[in-house]
């Protein structure tokens, strides 16, 4: 740790960004001051409106000749407002004479409504409320006068206060995504223009120094460090005897890393409200199922990525991996801006299919990029490197989606991930260019790879048992059903996002400590069984979950699922390589890990498809719940299977 800091790029990237830190918090600051100037003004004026719609009806009684004090349905008029606004505390009707005992009094006892009116209120002006408004002893009270008596309503204070919290948390949703990219900006940056260029002047010093002088292995750099890097190869060339080699641009591994978020972001930015968006369509298509057409079209953009993947390997070889990236990008881009300006079911299934497509191709190129540039001794760090990028952009993609379409609207927020990946197409000629250290490509599927694969036992009972639950509970659960749950019950956009991001933080957090407890314990089939177990437990619950705790339990369930996954994904991996032969591992050319992967693709498609009927016929949470006993009783089974206790001694 010490050496890490003492590094110039390391520290580098502290200062800047602690200054792009300290500069966004307080702009962050300055809007939340504006923002509670402009918000409690509008807050007052809707407790304004509440009350009034209140008086009329009372009114309307009284003119029929009612008196106050005999009025039927007071009750169930608070009960009514309550139900549709959870922050009014209390209704209460009181006579001319002041003093009186309230005629009606719903949501608050007696002896504490004396003691609220007794409180003294604040200054009206001052805190932009209405003639009629005080705070009083924590409520917003808005007495309005009737036509015999007053009406009094009161609103709990902390409502003036919730929305200034949600907008805190999207301000802090905005600022972490701003940090990450701009991270992920300056690490590219810095890495390809100060860190390699470095590199290579260092490895020809040794050189020289061992008397090996040779030329600079071509790494341009701009300023004072190229105009050394080129005098220093000139110096080593002349040295060996050899005429000075041309420098020339090396290819970085790094620029993956953010070519790998931009293309994952754009596509996770719809994530927290896609199924609702995309039921609106389906709703008004005659003749076609809302939910079953709602999980069709988010299934067919997994099962799209799948079937286009094996296509895209081939055409790497033939494009190469800039124009392969810049295809996909575009056609990503096009098809997001159509899923936006769709005109209706049809459109949009179109539009979504050929996003998959963009989304493919560019996952092929960036994955090709890797191998190419990397040896076997480093590819695990090239494939973690391109990994933390997509599992970056899982984390903020959902939560800023949120807070735009809950700012601008849905289809703003697809156009906005359009411009994302169109801004991928433009960079990709900078971040990939230079030349490859091999010309391996990425491996595609073939018919003797499931020959081979399924005729292997082990895999088959990991396939059904483990692989296929877990991308069902992800893409099923996650990616359909939490949304149409939370947005059903009255969530926003934001919240759905801040709750889904939470499965990102989980895997993140947890997956490098369950690799490490993997290797170390040597018993991978007993934490895929428990990965599955954690994962599944919750879900089973959620049908006896009350409105008012979903929120809550929803964090738990998806944090619940990260975890589980991040304890079975390491360990699932390990097992499959180690079914195959030590030679096709070496050569990256594994058949049992290749058709793994491609099944889980399929699914991951048909998770939605699965959740849309079960929401159809029993409602969405109770579909999670037979999610949740379908996982449990998949991960017992494999623990039956596949789990073999751990033996120790010589054999």
């Amino acid at each position: 740790m010490r050496l890490r800091l003492a590094s110039p790029t390391v520290q580098g990237l502290v200062i800047a960004g602690l200054s792009l830190f300290l500069a966004l918090a307080a702009v962050s600051w300055l809007a939340i001051g504006s923002g509670a100037q402009l918000l409690f003004p509008e807050l007052a004026q809707k407790a304004l409106a509440e009350a009034d719609q209140a008086r009329r009806r009372v009114d309307a009684a009284i003119e029929l000749g009612i008196p106050v004090e005999r009025l039927v349905g007071v009750d169930a008029l608070f009960a009514d407002m309550h139900r549709n606004d959870a922050d009014i505390a209390f209704l209460a009707l009181t006579g001319d004479a002041p003093g009186d005992r309230p005629l009606f009094l719903y949501g608050l006892e007696e002896a504490d409504f004396r003691r609220l009116l007794a409180a003294p209120g604040q200054a009206a002006a001052r805190e932009g409320l209405a003639e009629s408004q005080r705070l009083r002893a924590g409520y917003l009270v808005t007495a309005l006068p009737l036509r015999s008596g007053t009406l009094l309503l009161g609103h709990d204070e902390q409502a003036l206060v919730r929305p200034l919290v949600d907008n805190l948390f999207d301000i802090a949703v905005v600022v972490l995504v701003a940090m990450l990219l701009a991270f992920e900006v300056m690490l590219v940056v810095i890495t390809a223009n100060v860190a390699q260029p470095a590199r290579a002047a260092v490895a020809v010093l040794k050189s020289i120094a061992e008397g090996r002088p040779g030329p600079v292995t071509g790494t341009a750099a701009a300023g004072t460090l190229g105009s050394f890097i080129a005098r220093l190869d000139v110096f080593s060339a002349t040295a060996a005897g050899q005429p000075a080699a041309a420098v020339r641009p090396g290819a970085s591994i790094v620029g993956v890393r953010l070519l790998a978020f931009l293309f994952v972001f754009a596509e996770e930015l719809g994530r927290p409200f896609l199924p609702v968006y995309v039921a609106e369509f389906a709703a008004a298509t005659p003749q076609l199922n809302p939910n079953l057409a709602t999980g069709l079209l988010i299934g067919l953009h997994m099962s799209v990525v799948a079937l286009v993947m094996p296509f895209a390997t081939i055409l790497y070889s033939r494009l190469g991996r800039v124009r392969l990236y810049a295809a996909g990008a575009l056609l990503a881009t096009a098809g997001l801006a159509g899923t936006a300006l769709a005109a209706g079911y049809w459109d949009l299934l179109a539009w979504r299919a050929l996003s998959a497509v963009g989304y493919a191709t560019t996952f092929v190129a960036c994955q090709g990029f890797v191998i190419e540039t990397t040896s076997r001794d480093n590819r695990a760090t090239g494939m973690a490197m391109m990994v933390s990028g997509i599992t970056l952009a899982d984390i903020c993609g959902p939560a800023f989606g949120g807070v735009m379409a809950e700012r601008f609207g849905q289809s703003t927020t697809f156009l906005i991930a359009a411009g994302m990946a169109a801004a991928a197409a433009l960079l990709v000629a900078r971040l990939m260019a230079g030349g490859a250290r091999r010309a391996e490509t990425p491996r595609h599927v073939t018919l003797r790879d499931f020959a081979v694969a399924l005729r292997n036992r082990p895999l088959v009972i990991q396939v059904c048992l483990a692989a296929l639950p877990a991308k069902l509970l992800l893409t099923g659960f996650l990616f359909y059903l939490v949304p149409v749950v939370l947005l059903g019950i009255g969530q926003q956009e934001a919240d759905v996002g801040r709750i889904v991001m939470v499965y990102g933080l989980a895997m993140l957090v947890g997956g490098p400590v369950f690799a490490r407890l993997t290797d170390r314990w040597q018993n991978h089939a007993a934490l895929v069984a428990a990965g599955g177990a954690v994962s599944s437990v919750l879900l089973i619950l959620i049908p006896f979950v009350d409105e008012g705790s979903a929120a809550m339990v929803a964090i738990l369930t998806v944090a619940a699922l990260g975890i589980g996954q991040a304890m079975s994904i390491p360990a699932q991996v390990s097992m499959v390589v180690g079914m195959a032969s030590e030679r096709e591992v070496r050569q990256g050319q594994a058949p049992e890990l290749t058709v793994l992967r491609f099944i889980e693709r399929f699914g991951g498609g048909a998770g939605p498809m699965i959740a849309a009927p079960l929401a159809a016929q029993f409602g969405a949470a109770q579909a999670i719940g037979l999610f949740g006993i379908y996982g449990l009783a998949s991960a017992l089974l494999y623990a039956l299977v596949a789990v073999r206790p751990v033996r120790t001694g010589a054999p």
